[in-house]
């Protein structure tokens, strides 16, 4: 059966503080819990800092890896002297096991999110298929996507988060946050935020498509 595996650690995480682990860690768990009603996913932690997130719907995973990205930039702490990421490989293929631990499962979209993970280098997303036309189309994009990603400023990931998890438009979340509709516009240009959507949008088209 077609799944789609993340693979992820957090970025700089020796540099975070030992007081803000515990906090991270519960900020991770709450982002995975606020994206599950995208699509049916298991999630696991291992090593610390890693971790593992087995998505059903394939055609989702994209938009989950950005929204674990984005949630962690958002959840910074104010006096943090870096922003909160992480590092992300999407794998897509045919699982053939999965165990009650996500890491002692096996198949092609482990292997496939594995080896894109160890070869990230200074990427810090990347999105491997077992089509290599789709993995050619996304492979420049990504990386325009992964810059823009990389920018976000904790209000811009906050803006987007809500955007692109939960569909609020930049009125609802204007008066959630109690500020203008303008000023949520202009983060929202700033962090590029119609180029991310198109970006995850074809994916999503790529995937289904390949699916059938």
């Amino acid at each position: 059966m077609m799944k789609a595996v993340i693979t992820g650690d957090i970025i700089n995480s020796t540099a975070i503080p030992i007081e803000q682990r515990p906090q991270l860690l519960q900020a991770l768990d709450n982002i995975v819990s606020d994206l599950k009603h995208l699509c049916s996913m298991k999630y696991e932690v291992f090593r610390g800092d890693s971790f593992q997130i087995l998505v059903d719907q394939t055609e989702y995973a994209l938009l989950v890896a950005v929204l674990v990205r984005a949630g962690l930039r958002m959840n910074t702490p104010k006096n943090s002297k870096l922003i909160w990421d992480a590092r992300v490989a999407v794998g897509v293929g045919n699982v053939e096991f999965v165990a009650d631990q996500i890491v002692a499962s096996d198949g092609e979209a482990f292997q496939l999110s594995g080896r894109a993970f160890d070869e990230l280098g200074k990427q810090n997303l990347v999105v491997k298929t077992e089509s290599e036309p789709i993995n050619e189309e996304l492979k420049v994009s990504t990386m325009f996507a992964d810059d823009i990603i990389s920018n976000w400023t904790p209000a811009q990931s906050f803006v987007v988060f809500e955007s692109l998890a939960f569909e609020k438009s930049q009125k609802e979340i204007a008066e959630a946050q109690e500020q203008s509709a303008q000023n949520i516009s202009k983060i929202s240009l700033l962090a590029k935020e119609k180029l991310i959507r198109q970006y995850i949008n074809r994916y999503h088209q790529l995937i289904t498509h390949y699916k059938r």
